[in-house]
């Protein structure tokens, strides 16, 4: 038998000597290809940061900023437009320095599911400083009078309401020449009407007997009470009242615009004073001194014209105004008057 001899040869040194030295000729060779390779990785990113975080950035700063409004006015009021003056504010935290694109923003009632926007407003250029006024005066031409209506209606009956505001513009950083999309979409919180409830009569002059024809027997002072931040022309309101589930008359309130806070205004009516007499000797009104007087609005007109998206808003609702049996009876020289229930 031959002997075999195997014989192993290791050359770790030497391969990892000759791998270095591959590495080094192919960089030497290819360094210009990983250059390249960097820069389009690094453009990429770039890229990537530009398009999309800078994007999600000033939608994130449209987001967070906090929108206030201070005061609407709604003016001129027309069968089929009005004027609408807006003054807001806009803040930010500052940390982003950019202009904002003028856009139409829609408002739309977010307390009724499905509402359609009601308005569509100018919304000016401005900028993301930390503070800034914002002031919107618009002729509106009313284009969806279903969707107007629902929100007045909603405003004139509730204590509170919200309603959104949607648009789309653009944000131009500062230091870029690009702008970027975003969506502008914030919910206000504001006071409704509440049906002006509260009202009150005071410096009451009534006529006994039967009243002429169109000369009211009527006359006081109202004060309404307006707990929203709108000012509004209703012009010249008529409201039928309704006393002890009857109509009693009408009354109207001339060149009337309704102010923040109390409005006292001169009103006149033409009455049918019997019906008052008669329930004063009906309970509960004999028990308590006291009778409940319904208003709903008929008419709403500024010069010829009827402003029925004002109108309807009035009379979706009854405004209840509560009048002093003895205050009445001694408006109309009745002091001694006594009511007495009948069994």
């Amino acid at each position: 038998m031959s002997d075999k001899h195997e014989v192993t040869q290791t050359e770790n040194g030497a391969v990892r000597g000759g791998k270095k030295a591959a590495l080094k000729n192919h960089c030497k060779r290819f360094w210009w290809l990983h250059l390249i390779i960097f820069l389009c990785i690094s453009a990429a990113v770039i890229c990537i940061v530009i398009f999309v975080g800078v994007k999600n950035i000033a939608q994130a700063k449209i987001n967070d900023a906090d929108l206030r409004i201070q005061s609407v006015n709604i003016l001129n009021s027309e069968p089929n437009k009005f004027l609408m003056e807006i003054n807001s504010t806009i803040s930010t935290d500052g940390t982003v320095k950019a202009d904002i694109d003028p856009f139409v923003g829609n408002l739309t009632l977010r307390d009724i599911p499905d509402a359609k926007p009601f308005v569509q407003l100018n919304f000016p250029k401005t900028n993301a400083n930390k503070f800034q006024t914002v002031n919107i005066s618009q002729t509106v031409e009313i284009s969806d009078m279903e969707a107007f209506a629902q929100f007045n209606k909603y405003f004139f009956q509730n204590e509170t309401l919200r309603v959104a505001i949607d648009g789309k513009t653009k944000v131009q950083p500062a230091g870029l020449s690009k702008k970027y999309d975003v969506d502008f979409h914030k919910v206000v919180t504001f006071k409704g009407l509440n049906k002006l409830n509260g009202t009150t009569l005071t410096d009451m002059k009534i006529k006994i007997g039967t009243a002429e024809s169109g000369i009211p027997n009527f006359n006081a002072t109202a004060t309404i009470t307006n707990p929203s931040y709108y000012t509004i022309d209703l012009g010249n309101a008529t409201f039928n009242n309704y006393a002890d589930n009857q109509l009693l008359g009408n009354l109207t309130i001339q060149n009337f615009i309704m102010r923040p806070g109390a409005n006292v205004v001169p009103v006149s009516a033409i009455l049918d004073q019997t019906i008052i007499i008669s329930a004063a000797s009906k309970k509960p009104y004999c028990e308590t001194g006291k009778i409940a007087v319904e208003l709903l609005a008929t008419d709403v007109k500024q010069g010829s014209g009827e402003i029925t998206w004002l109108r309807d808003a009035l009379a979706s609702a009854n405004q209840t105004v509560e009048l002093s049996l003895a205050e009445t009876f001694k408006a109309a020289g009745l002091s001694d008057f006594k009511a007495t229930c009948s069994s």
